[in-house]
């Protein structure tokens, strides 16, 4: 079923399926979802609304993380990253490659955080 936030506004409902995104992407007062399937779609709230729901549904530490200002990315979906291109790429569920473009300093960040991720799945 997977775990899934809900943003509700003006009669409407947003449900984020957290298991299957790929990537958040901020665009002014806009955040854009980006599915592992391909789907992306925009819902009308910012970035930090976006992260508070995730962080409180998720709780901190969690497979979802916050970057840069424009991206929050899903880390079971990253399988390189390279500070030196200063890049990290994603996988999709269709084999492609999708690469974001990040600062060093941000991306030393992220190796780090999924090295303290991998060593608290361990119970080290």
């Amino acid at each position: 079923m997977g775990t899934k936030i809900h943003f509700s506004v003006y009669g409407e409902l947003y449900v984020v399926d957290l298991d299957s995104t790929l990537y958040f992407e901020a665009d002014d007062h806009y955040t854009h979802i980006h599915y592992a399937s391909g789907t992306h779609f925009m819902i009308p709230f910012g970035m930090a609304k976006v992260e508070a729901a995730v962080t409180e549904r998720l709780g901190p530490g969690a497979f979802i993380v916050r970057l840069s200002r424009k991206y929050m990315v899903n880390t079971r979906r990253i399988f390189h990253i390279n500070t030196i291109k200063q890049v990290a790429v994603l996988t999709d569920d269709h084999g492609s490659n999708l690469t974001l473009h990040l600062p060093k300093h941000v991306l030393r960040t992220l190796i780090d955080t999924l090295n303290t991720q991998e060593a608290d799945a361990d119970g080290r």
